[in-house]
């Protein structure tokens, strides 16, 4: 009976932290999709975010603390840039110019794309894009490391 009681009361408060997570969980568990890291990293920002106030008013030493709060926040951040895509905006890529698509004749049912972006833009865009690759790929090496660091913020 004790068995019996003890289970009913761990199902019962189970049932709280689900509801619970549901509830706080719901937003980006509705934008997840199976196909892509960029959702993993969704959630793991999300998770940060909800354990950043955790650690920033905790009990622990400053010195450790405020360590894993500097860590955390550059996790935060440089997952969000993933998310957004953010890096050839980052390098200064220059959206602003035109492109149109024309037939390449009149029976033809091809078309050309056209561009009215100047010799200056474009190659401004091209040094831009060559930039944001190598940015990409050192944040997400410094996610890599960070992570390896905050997973284990309890230590």
């Amino acid at each position: 009976m004790k068995n019996l009681i003890r289970n009913i009361k761990g199902i019962y408060y189970d049932m709280g932290w689900y509801f619970s997570n549901l509830i706080k969980y719901h937003k980006v568990v509705k934008e997840m999709r199976p196909w892509d890291g960029h959702y993993v990293y969704m959630m793991t920002k999300f998770q940060l975010e909800q354990l950043l106030p955790v650690i920033e008013n905790g009990h622990e030493e400053d010195e450790s603390r405020l360590e894993k709060v500097k860590d955390i926040k550059r996790l935060i951040y440089l997952l969000n840039n993933s998310i957004k895509d953010n890096y050839s905006e980052r390098c200064g890529f220059d959206h602003n110019y035109n492109i149109t698509f024309e037939k390449i004749s009149e029976d033809s049912k091809l078309y050309e794309m056209k561009s009215d972006e100047t010799p200056e833009q474009e190659a401004n865009n091209r040094r831009a894009i060559e930039e944001a690759n190598q940015l990409e790929k050192d944040e997400i090496e410094e996610i890599g490391k960070l992570y390896a660091k905050v997973t284990w913020w309890w230590d």
